[in-house]
């Protein structure tokens, strides 16, 4: 028996006057899940999810107005990205264009491909099971990078690997929209008129998908030129005019404006969003308009996640239970596997390739836009489009869950004999000089740069560690004694003399490699002393409890220099305000741990 859907009300034609009974009762259910699911120290994602179910109209049905919250969400995944945007840079996205092509390519076609293959005899026709891999191989950029962000986890190696192959995937969409008409006409049904139209007037624009790539890359590369010229010189202007809601608007209408002309060649308007967030980083008031408009993002982007729990039928999942599993685990499993491999075919080690490809895992937001749209030309029936909504909407909240237990499951896997040696760095750097009395540092951000270059003035023999290929192809022809290599793997700090080193310095974003490296590190050699740098003063504990002989929380030695400007203002003695800071280090900043555990938010 085929399945019917449950009739969802058109758009209404005026503003609903349950509209803020709307808002309150979401809000308010949210809360509630939400906080439940942090007592039991799940994921919030994963409450904002079932939130949806239970107020949609699958759930309780208790939103009159689904299409008021979904203006909302989108609007939401927009500032998301904007924000995102906003905390990287040019320089840094350009160099993330050879991962997207050794990476990112080969994750999407290869996700194609496989999926392809697997549901060709299923759906019946060649095309339609092509259309299948592409709803696949999209993973969800709002959830992924929230995930990311909440985790501390964005500038790790595998959250900058994740963010490239996410931001390749949303050049890929339009291509993808305008292949849709193209597949249901060689599956031999008439998409309706709507179907084609829903492609949007992009279509009229390129030829074919392929032009349609090339294009939207032009777009890009046209708004990143123009925009690098003209947005300097107006925040500049308005900045002068010391007018905080006119630069409210100001970045506002960067945001949307910037979306509204990606969404103009097919692109989508979370990529515009990102590329404004990016001009606006290169700019110096790039962390003011961070400031100003983060109230709004969580907020927003939490709609986001309820709109995706509000597509999911309980009913129908109950019915087909088996189906979905399999489905679930089938698109889990490919899906790690389809970006685990191209990134270890490019370097990558075994747990920053598995680390991001669990976290490209799920099927994307944008795939569910994809899906509408192919289920309206016909290249899905009711009962598969909803198998997809079902399994998408469960990979997604599958996604949080893993990000949780993965790494431990490394951790114990990497000790094993049987998978030890495998998780092991396998591509050791070239031999090399024996060192002595030396410094290791891992990690060469900003902190690791600057640490090499003193050591470096002052003659001290030191040795550095990256995982990213090409800053260390770029530092060792400047004649950086730099290597390619994970610091939490014990041969790769074995080689680099790690029982013959004075000092070990991690410097790295990733807290839980940064544990991982510790505690082997005080396992390979007793008496080295191990320096880390680390961005919460929570993390303090753990990390001396580990090994670590000095710890520097980022943010409270920012705290000290704050005391420090603000205790002078009043005359208080510079003797009296620097044994006050030696006394907080002395305690391990037990101080201000004590008041960040009070202060800090239910999350």
């Amino acid at each position: 028996m085929r399945y019917a859907l449950k009739a969802v009300p058109p758009p209404s034609t005026s503003p609903s006057p349950m509209f803020l009974a709307d808002l309150v009762i979401v809000f308010a259910v949210a809360a509630a899940v939400v906080f439940a699911f942090g007592l039991l120290r799940l994921p919030s994602v994963v409450g904002l999810l079932v939130a949806g179910v239970l107020v949609g109209p699958y759930g309780l049905s208790l939103v009159s107005d689904l299409h008021v919250v979904e203006a909302l969400a989108e609007i939401g995944v927009v500032v998301l990205l904007f924000t995102v945007g906003l905390e990287f840079s040019l320089s840094r996205l350009i160099v993330m264009l050879p991962t997207m092509a050794r990476v990112g390519l080969p994750q999407i076609v290869g996700t194609t491909a496989l999926v392809t293959m697997a549901t060709w005899w299923y759906l019946g026709t060649l095309p339609q099971a092509v259309f299948a891999g592409m709803l696949v191989a999209m993973s969800s950029t709002a959830i992924v990078l929230k995930l990311l962000a909440d985790r501390g986890e964005t500038a790790a190696p595998h959250g900058r690997l994740t963010v490239a192959v996410l931001l390749l995937q949303d050049l890929v969409v339009v291509a993808a929209m305008l292949a849709v008409p193209l597949l249901a006409s060689a599956a031999g049904v008439r998409p309706p008129p709507q179907a084609t139209a829903a492609v949007g007037h992009a279509a009229g624009l390129f030829a074919n998908p392929v032009t349609s790539v090339a294009a939207g890359l032009a777009t890009v590369a046209a708004v990143l030129a123009v925009g690098r010229v003209l947005v300097p010189r107006i925040l500049h202007a308005v900045v002068r005019l010391r007018n905080r809601e006119l630069f409210l608007m100001t970045i506002v209408l960067a945001c949307l404006g910037t979306a509204a002309i990606t969404a103009q060649v097919g692109l989508s308007l979370a990529l515009g969003a990102f590329l404004a967030g990016l001009l606006l980083s290169e700019s110096e008031y790039g962390h003011q308009a961070f400031t100003e408009v983060l109230p709004f993002r969580d907020t927003l982007a939490s709609l986001f996640f309820v709109s995706v729990g509000m597509l999911l039928d309980v009913r129908f999942l109950a019915e087909h239970a088996a189906l979905v599993a399999v489905t679930v685990l089938a698109i889990v499993l490919g899906k790690t596997a389809m970006t685990a491999i191209p990134a270890l075919l490019a370097g990558y080690p075994p747990r920053t390739s598995l680390l991001a490809g669990a976290a490209l895992a799920q099927v994307g937001e944008f795939s569910f836009v994809l899906g509408s749209r192919g289920a309206e030309a016909g290249l899905l029936d009711r009962d598969d489009y909803q198998t997809f909504l079902a399994s998408a909407v469960l990979t997604m909240a599958a996604t949080p869950l893993l990000a949780v237990v993965l790494p431990g499951w490394l951790d114990r896997l990497s000790q094993s004999r049987l998978c030890g040696r495998w998780l092991a760095d396998r591509t050791p750097p070239a031999g090399r000089q024996e060192l002595a009395d030396h410094v290791i540092i891992a990690g060469f951000g900003l902190n690791g740069r600057n640490l090499a270059a003193a050591l470096a003035e002052f003659g001290v023999p030191h040795v550095v560690l990256e995982l990213n290929p090409e800053t260390v192809r770029h530092e060792r022809a400047l004649g950086l004694d730099i290597h390619y290599g994970d610091c939490t793997r014990a041969a790769v700090l074995e080689h680099v003399g790690i029982a013959q080193a004075r000092a070990y310095v991690l410097a790295i974003s990733d807290a839980a490699s940064t544990r991982r490296s510790v505690q082997i590190a005080r396992e390979l050699a007793p008496g080295v002393r191990i320096i880390v740098r680390t961005e919460y003063v929570l993390e303090v504990e753990e990390l001396r409890h580990l090994g670590a002989d000095e710890v520097i929380p980022a943010e409270f030695e920012t705290a000290l220099a704050l005391f420090d400007r603000v205790l002078s203002i009043y005359d208080v003695p510079e003797a009296t305000i620097d044994d006050r800071a030696d006394r907080m280090r002395l305690e391990n900043y037990g101080f201000l741990r004590a008041r960040a555990r009070r202060d800090r938010p239910v999350s």
